[in-house]
């Protein structure tokens, strides 16, 4: 685009949301123009081409998201919309030159419901602002993820993400009661925010986990859950990872359902063995007897009982990601710059294969040359996640060894019967790998892509459509 047609869209621009809310400086295009993919986590041979903005829009309510998209609609310009950029797919990442529409302007609490236990707010609410204003009233929001002080809840749903507690709430996808949306034509989708309905398709399906490429979610009414009365806390050492393994699935087939699991073997932290951390929370009787059943499997199964204070250090601390990543961003998109990359994988599976996958995985990772660092679960037994590490040998290969593995332990998840990601969606990071894990379900989403998108301006080049 020209300097004079940049000043032309520049003014359009201005009309709409006044001129202090659009930004052409090139320090601030480059600032939103990344997520929090990093780029040491990029397959070399297909990386993508970064683009700076042509501007960054902030719209403050629905109609100057409609004005705005009509414009880029007319102007065939693609807009790619922002929340907090604690993506770590590249779901906000700009790959052509385009409109980035920052949407954390749109930060309204519109209504709390406690009678309905809903929500109602603009997508630019960041996940913790609205847990706090929960917390005044005594609920609190079901999704809780590291990304909790920055995340913004559109850009959540966007991802479906997951959070430490899903165990008893869900994923950020199963939050959501109704929608409200801007399609790429500038009209409006509005759905009930009801929990339940039987009158035709649930359309929160098509933006739930869409990633802004159908439309771009500009309010939602959201479940909320009454504060719980009480929360324990506990963890354990096993021996082995399948020792562990066995013990979350006899919690499961008895029916317990902890609020907050996390599970694994970490050799940063520790030698041998594999720690799980157990939360339970919710009403005092019944989290005192889940609590003492969990317990009682976990000794049953050989697992040695930590301190209190490890679990309690590791619950308090799991938003310190999230804050160093607020203090600096480029940071974390620079990482691998050095020569040492990581990388890691969250596959979903059948629970009877994840031991088998993870044998196999370890295989992959050996005759790789890459280092295994930590395997886990988190939530449910059947979500698995690897993390992965190598180092520049002088060959200028590493990077593209790790990659080449997630690659292969991607593939082989989805021959197993899984799926190649459970929290953090597709982005550009993982949209080679689309059509294997969809197959004729990619050309549906390009035909339904097509049908509402004709000219192509949602959030071009993500999930491989």
């Amino acid at each position: 685009m020209s300097s004079s047609n940049h000043s032309d869209l520049s003014a359009k621009l201005s009309k709409i949301v006044g001129a202090h809310h659009v930004h052409v400086d090139a320090s601030h295009l480059d600032e939103l123009s990344w997520d929090a993919l990093s780029e040491g986590r990029l397959h070399p041979l297909r990386r993508p081409q970064p683009a700076l903005p042509l501007c960054v829009v902030e719209p403050g309510t629905t109609s100057e998201v409609q004005e705005i998209v009509r414009l880029a609609n007319e102007e065939k310009i693609p807009i790619v919309p922002y929340g907090g950029g604690s993506g770590l797919m590249g779901g906000a990442l700009s790959i052509r030159p385009n409109i980035l529409l920052d949407l954390r302007g749109m930060n309204q609490i519109l209504e709390i419901d406690t009678l309905a236990h809903s929500a109602r707010v603009q997508a630019g609410v960041v996940l913790e602002a609205l847990e706090k204003r929960l917390n005044d009233a005594s609920f609190i929001l079901g999704h809780d993820p590291w990304t909790l002080p920055v995340a913004t809840v559109g850009g959540a749903i966007s991802t479906n993400s997951v959070g430490y507690r899903a165990g008893i709430y869900g994923s950020m996808g199963e939050q959501v009661l109704g929608l409200e949306a801007v399609m790429a034509n500038g009209e409006i989708l509005l759905t009930r925010g009801v929990r339940k309905s039987s009158a035709g398709i649930n359309l929160n399906a098509l933006l739930i986990g869409g990633e802004g490429c159908f439309g771009i979610i500009t309010e939602a009414t959201v479940r909320i859950f009454p504060a719980p009365q009480a929360r324990l806390l506990s963890g354990f050492m096993f021996e082995s990872f399948e020792q562990g393994y066995t013990a979350v699935q006899e919690m499961f087939l008895q029916r317990l359902r902890p609020a907050l699991l996390d599970f694994g073997d970490d050799a940063e932290k520790h030698e041998a063995g594999a720690v799980l951390y157990l939360g339970f929370e919710g009403n005092r009787d019944t989290v005192e007897a889940e609590t003492s059943r969990a317990q009682s499997i976990c000794a049953q199964r050989g697992g040695n009982r930590l301190l209190d204070g490890e679990a309690e250090d590791f619950f308090r601390d799991r938003h310190v990601i999230a804050r160093r990543f607020m203090q600096n961003r480029r940071q974390r998109r620079e990482r691998g710059r050095d020569g040492i990359y990581h990388d890691w994988i969250h596959v979903a599976l059948p629970a009877s294969k994840v031991l088998g996958f993870r044998s196999e995985a370890a295989a992959i990772i050996e005759r790789r040359g890459v280092r295994l660092q930590e395997s886990g679960l988190w939530v449910h037994p059947e979500l698995f996640s690897m993390r992965l590490g190598t180092e520049d040998d002088g060959t200028n290969q590493a990077q593209l060894r790790l990659e080449e593995t997630i690659e292969e332990l991607l593939r082989l998840a989805q021959k197993m019967g899984g799926s190649m990601e459970y929290t953090h969606g597709i982005g550009v990071k993982l949209a080679p790998l689309m059509a294997e894990e969809h197959g004729y379900g990619l050309e549906v989403m390009r035909r339904i892509k097509q049908a509402l998108d004709p000219n192509g301006i949602l959030n071009p080049g993500k999930m491989g459509l």
